[in-house]
């Protein structure tokens, strides 16, 4: 698979080229003839379409070929540092409209997973679960000098928790590489993951996982934990955009 930074000319060589056995179904995509929506902002749609080994999301841009060069780039950087995406099939499009297609990812986002988990009792695994497995992940992630900017629970995905799910990273284009104000970027990505559990939790259980995230005890990080909770205060009133 090419991993230019530069979207490619819409033809039917170039998506046999980049989609493999996929090239008819993003063909057809590109065309308007599959998908049906599954988000819609101003300048950007997400349309899903069922394949014979699973499912296809394209993400529709108009303009904004940077993000979608950046997206490009991180599905493919991300998981040679080990924090797994959704695996890129393709990217085509032009000055005015660009298409940019992964495959589907088993499981659910881990927000869904929480709000069944509190439902159903098992809540303290799931937490358990996500300062053994994601925790680390995103210190790996700081640790390269990379902040995510769209840290939140519903970016998040795996399969049963409480099997040891795999996490797996979705809308990394606003991933980068801050060379100032570091501590605000890695205060912002803690903070989107407190403010964006949807279930009511402990602040034990998020201290827990900034134990986790950290390595060794909160000792001496009272300052930083504060920065963390008001940051995520802060989400939490945010009105969304688009709903």
């Amino acid at each position: 698979m090419h991993a230019s930074n530069k979207p490619y000319a819409a033809t039917p060589e170039t998506f046999a080229l980049l989609a493999a056995g996929h090239a008819d179904a993003v063909a057809a995509m590109w065309a308007g003839s599959l998908g049906h929506t599954v988000r819609c902002v101003p300048t950007r749609r997400t349309v899903a379409v069922a394949v014979a080994d699973g499912w296809l999301f394209g993400k529709w841009r108009r303009g904004r070929n940077r993000d979608a060069a950046a997206e490009w780039r991180w599905l493919h950087v991300l998981p040679m540092l080990g924090i797994q995406t959704p695996a890129p099939v393709a990217w085509v499009g032009d000055r005015r409209r660009s298409l940019l297609v992964t495959a589907g990812l088993p499981g659910r986002s881990v927000d869904a997973w929480a709000v069944e988990a509190a439902r159903h009792g098992w809540l303290p695994q799931l937490v358990a679960w996500a300062c053994r497995e994601v925790a680390p992940i995103v210190r790996r992630l700081h640790d390269q000098g990379l902040v995510y900017r769209d840290l939140y629970w519903n970016h998040v995905m795996t399969t049963d928790p409480r099997a040891g799910g795999e996490p797996r990273f979705l809308d990394v284009e606003r991933v980068f590489e801050p060379r100032w104000r570091w501590r605000r970027w890695v205060v912002k990505d803690l903070a989107g993951l407190w403010a964006s559990v949807p279930t009511a939790v402990s602040d034990r259980c998020g201290l827990r996982f900034l134990r986790s995230y950290l390595g060794e005890p909160l000792r001496g990080q009272r300052r930083s934990i504060l920065a963390i909770a008001r940051k995520a205060h802060r989400i939490r009133q945010h009105a969304p955009r688009y709903g």
